[in-house]
């Protein structure tokens, strides 16, 4: 086949000849590609992972979110991933993005992507890639769509199985499919213009408006029908399910003498990071650490080790109170304190930072910990690893997430890589319910999450310090 500007493209799995490649990584020979879409295959016959290729999508955690949502597990992937890492994956999802499939800047891929004989569903930009790759035609139209908009569907499509063929979508494009490849079909339209193609024998397919949002009225059953329709998933990925994932992994990496250091700050991502360690390595094996800092919402520190006692795990409560309020720290060569007479932001935040690095390093030592003796468990979420993944893409960026807690132990541990992160894949909401399946209390669990230092930080209108009369606490 060829495109319409009459160069020809790609038949089978060899070249004739090739398209301009300026945004696309080296190809791989015949005989080469036709082994990895064998293996591929090989493969995708047990796999239940999603690749959600991102092509700088604006709204790729989402697609994340709504995928595990419907308890089918992804993993976040840069569009110029090499083919072959595909292989553990059923099926693959590519995201919008804000460029031109015809740019200079269009991010760059590997064709061996679309020859893996996997399920694709491009999104936006996806779509027009997807349609593009094929030998279909793109351009840029007088008029763009941003908003939502009513749409026709051809209801026979697999994708809109259970959907009214009139529904609403967000459409953001400017940029639209003018005609479709050979072997495709036009099945929906906002008006005049393309906003959906499929190729139901190859199991490709492709939509102009993003279905992960609660704006595309339907999008959910379109997400579902492309994943357990077309893709063929069981639905398998549940908390429990995933409970036991994290635990085999937390028991995996530290083994069976190690023990655990978790900081539990008093939010909820480290009070069930602390009670999922403890489930898994048992009481004796995990040392959990709280420093009350005095910026906590009342009696809130208290409910915090009730609550992870009740659960078996034993929670080290330091009173730090009247060290961070007279705290001093050096900033640019000069002493600047005590805290509780600061009211600049920026330095009250350095001085919270260095004060919680010394009063938990020697929290430590008292205790006896040393780096030797133990891995570090932080409450990082999937979200944030995204974000750092999403960097990474642009070439940008740091891929771990700051914290607070970065005392001199902790870059110990984390220079020897004993650092453990077990809700990684977890988004909050998840974490959530994971909590309510290790038994921590409701209040907890449901509690709104606001940082600590920032009840201290956070003040608006402060023109001088709150001295109460008698100072008292």
């Amino acid at each position: 086949k060829t495109h319409r500007s009459g160069r020809a493209t790609r038949r089978g799995a060899a070249w004739t000849a090739t398209r301009s490649t300026r945004n696309r990584m080296p190809t791989r020979n015949g005989s080469a590609t036709k082994k990895a879409k064998t293996e591929a295959v090989e493969v995708a016959a047990h796999a239940e992972k999603v690749a959600i290729l991102d092509a700088g999508a604006q709204y790729g955690k989402v697609i994340d979110r709504r995928v595990r949502e419907l308890n089918v597990e992804c993993d976040l992937l840069p569009l110029d991933v090499e083919p072959e890492k595909l292989a553990p994956y059923k099926a693959i999802i590519i995201s919008g993005g804000p460029q031109s499939v015809y740019g200079t800047d269009a991010p760059k891929y590997d064709d061996g992507i679309f020859e893996t004989g996997k399920p694709i569903f491009g999104i936006c930009y996806g779509m027009q890639l997807l349609n593009h790759h094929f030998g279909g035609k793109v351009e840029k139209k007088a008029k763009r769509e941003d908003g939502q908009f009513p749409i026709e569907v051809k209801t026979e499509c697999a994708l809109f199985e259970g959907v009214p063929s009139r529904t609403e979508v967000l459409l953001t494009h400017g940029d639209s499919v003018s005609a479709v490849p050979n072997g495709f079909a036009e099945v929906a339209h906002s008006g005049d213009l393309i906003v959906g193609i499929a190729d139901a024998s190859r199991h490709l397919y492709g939509v102009q408006f993003h279905p992960e949002v609660d704006l595309s009225t339907d999008g959910k059953q379109m997400m579902k029908n492309f994943l357990f329709g077309v893709c063929g998933f069981s639905g398998s990925y549940t908390v429990v399910n995933r409970e036991h994932m994290a635990i085999a992994e937390i028991t995996q990496i530290v083994g069976p003498v190690k023990k655990v250091l978790v900081l539990v700050s008093g939010g909820v991502d480290s009070s069930v990071c602390a009670a999922l360690l403890h489930k898994a390595l048992g009481r004796e094996r995990v040392i959990a650490l709280h420093v009350d800092h005095g910026f906590m919402r009342l009696d809130e520190s208290k409910k915090v080790c009730k609550a992870l006692e009740a659960i078996g795990v034993d929670l080290h409560n330091l009173d730090a109170t009247s060290d961070f309020a007279q705290a001093f720290t050096e900033i640019n060569g000069r002493q600047e304190g005590p805290l509780d007479e600061q009211v600049s932001p920026e330095i009250k935040r350095k001085i919270i930072g260095d004060t919680f690095m010394r009063v938990t390093q020697k929290m430590c030592t008292d205790l006896g910990i040393h780096a030797d003796d133990v891995y570090l468990a932080q409450g990082t979420l999937r979200p944030d690893l995204i974000e750092s993944a999403s960097k990474l893409v642009s070439g940008n960026a740091e891929c771990i997430k700051t914290h607070h807690n970065d005392t001199q132990l902790v870059r110990v541990l984390r220079d020897a890589g004993r650092i453990i992160e077990p809700l990684k894949d977890y988004h909050k909401d998840e974490v959530r319910a994971l909590g309510t399946e290790l038994g921590l209390s409701e209040d907890l669990v449901w509690r709104q999450p606001f940082p600590g230092p920032g009840l201290a930080i956070r003040i608006l209108c402060t023109d001088k310090p709150y001295a109460p009369a008698g100072r008292e606490q």
